[in-house]
């Protein structure tokens, strides 16, 4: 991975640890193990998890259920790849049923029910709009290829994912109802 990458992700999580430490969902300020120059070599952290936990509390993926993020690594790949998966690939690697019906969307269809379609007059969802930007954004940053797999109907399992600097696909899942 470039060493501008490293630095994108360093800034996302700076600006992660910025924002969440200054809204009312989340009180504690963001520890995390941000790349760090140490003797002219970065150290990163081995996984997204403590940012992507600490980004997601207190937020649901809504549709006609509410399901949480749950944090999601799968270090099957172990190489970074010059694009996303095929939805074969992706089936492949997580051993999805060949009957159940795979989609790849981008993140600004995932999360627009929650960025860009909120109803002006839900106040609650008015005031999150910047956390799941921030998520968004830091998804988008600090990981390659990202974007989201549906798998199955009805009950749709979402896999917000991309690879991260050892080339493990890492990211959110979540659940959407849809009848």
């Amino acid at each position: 991975m470039s060493r501008v990458r490293l630095y994108l992700s360093a800034l996302a999580v700076l600006l992660a640890s910025t924002a969440c430490s200054a809204t009312s969902d989340v009180a504690a300020p963001l520890a995390v193990a941000a790349p760090v120059a140490r003797n002219s070599l970065i150290f990163i952290a081995p996984t997204l998890q403590p940012v992507l936990q600490r980004l997601t509390s207190g937020l649901l993926y809504t549709s006609e259920s509410d399901y949480p993020f749950v944090y999601f690594r799968h270090a099957g790949v172990n190489h970074p790849p010059v694009s996303p998966l095929s939805a074969a690939e992706f089936r492949s690697l997580l051993g999805i049923a060949a009957d159940k019906q795979i989609e790849i969307i981008t993140l600004d269809e995932f999360f627009a029910r929650h960025i860009e379609r909120i109803d002006p007059y839900d106040s609650v969802g008015v005031a999150r709009v910047p956390r799941y930007r921030l998520l968004r954004e830091t998804l988008r940053t600090s990981l390659a290829h990202t974007v989201v797999y549906r798998v199955g109907t009805i009950a749709i399992d979402c896999y917000a994912v991309g690879f991260n600097w050892r080339g493990e696909l890492e990211g959110l899942t979540t659940i959407s109802i849809e009848t």
